[in-house]
């Protein structure tokens, strides 16, 4: 369904969700891109990856990081290099910075959640 042929007015919450999707929505749609992520802000942030070697090390298919590679240099996630024959994450740019800032204050929640609850 595209945007043009659908009535918003017509749509449930979860279809108007997805045709007009947040920032956040319209990175993360794609099931791939938030194992990409992930892999990323774990990497070596001056670590340069070929779409195979990123394939790889995120745990998802080749075709999946060229599906969606494009995307992740559009947002900032991602810098191309070597011509675009590699990439690294772009801690250059304001969603790459964000993005390590909001996997840090998760991780920091997550230990803190791990911990026995005291009575």
């Amino acid at each position: 369904m595209h945007r043009s042929q659908a009535d918003p007015e017509k749509m449930s919450t979860k279809e108007r969700r997805i045709a007009y999707p947040s920032g956040w929505l319209y990175l993360c749609q794609h099931n791939s891109v938030h194992l990409l992520i992930d892999a990323l802000v774990q990497a070596d942030p001056k670590k340069e990856f070929t779409q195979t070697e990123l394939a790889e090390f995120a745990g998802v298919s080749r075709q999946s990081v060229r599906r969606h590679i494009d995307t992740l240099v559009e947002c900032g996630v991602v810098t191309e290099t070597a011509g675009g024959r590699r990439y690294r994450y772009n801690l250059d740019s304001r969603v790459g910075q964000l993005i390590v800032e909001l996997n840090a204050e998760l991780a920091a929640l997550g230990r803190q959640n791990t911990e026995p609850l005291k009575e």
